[in-house]
């Protein structure tokens, strides 16, 4: 286990630091330009804005979906499937879940004693989830109609419009401050990326 979070660290910061290299070096040749050729700079960038909104994106998210007809018509057969899943569930975690294998897996992320209550409470939550799945599946056999009281109140609509609203405001308070202190950006642009070079040591190679 410790060996495979190696490897990823290993891939991550590899692909971090080609990041942060590529980063400095298109920030180090657009500054020098702000400063040289900032109307070039400037052109550019009033041809390759775009607008980018999260709303096209979220909104199939944002589209209800009433699966409740679906649901009631074939009631039987899907309150079998979820006893069925619930019992094979709870069959494993109370006779065939082994806390200690788990725990030796995860023995280098923390304490063991922490690892072990962890697991513990995890796997209590997925009982009682499954028993109250277990419940829920037999009363969609006999009497789905019990659960409309329990649909009615739990039955609710989430957007993520409110959330992502902030997303989509137009902000153009960086483009006026370039346009107006263009050679300022391109200086302060160009000694950051040369300071990240050199501290990575790629600028006195080059």
């Amino acid at each position: 286990m410790r060996g495979a979070i190696d490897f990823l660290v290993g891939i991550l910061g590899q692909t971090l630091f080609a990041a942060l290299i590529a980063g400095a070096a298109l920030g180090l040749v657009v500054g020098l330009l702000l400063v040289f050729d900032s109307a070039r700079v400037l052109a550019w960038n009033e041809r390759l804005s775009r607008w980018i909104s999260t709303r096209e994106a979220t909104q199939p998210l944002d589209a209800p979906h009433d699966i409740k007809r679906f649901v009631y018509r074939a009631h039987r057969w899907i309150g079998l499937l979820v006893v069925a899943g619930a019992l094979y569930a709870l069959d494993v975690l109370t006779f065939g879940f082994q806390s200690e294998a788990v725990v030796r897996a995860f023995r280098d992320l923390g304490s063991q004693g922490l690892l072990v209550m962890m697991v513990d409470s995890l796997r209590l939550f997925l009982i009682l989830g499954n028993v109250a799945a277990l419940g829920a599946g037999i009363v969609l056999c006999l009497r789905p109609s019990l659960l409309k009281g329990v649909e009615a109140w739990a039955d609710r609509s989430y957007t993520t419009r409110d959330s992502t609203r902030t997303l989509d405001e137009m902000r153009f308070q960086p483009d006026r401050w370039v346009g107006k202190h263009p050679k300022l950006a391109g200086a302060l642009a160009a000694a950051g990326s040369a300071y990240i070079l050199l501290n990575l040591g790629i600028l006195p190679m080059l």
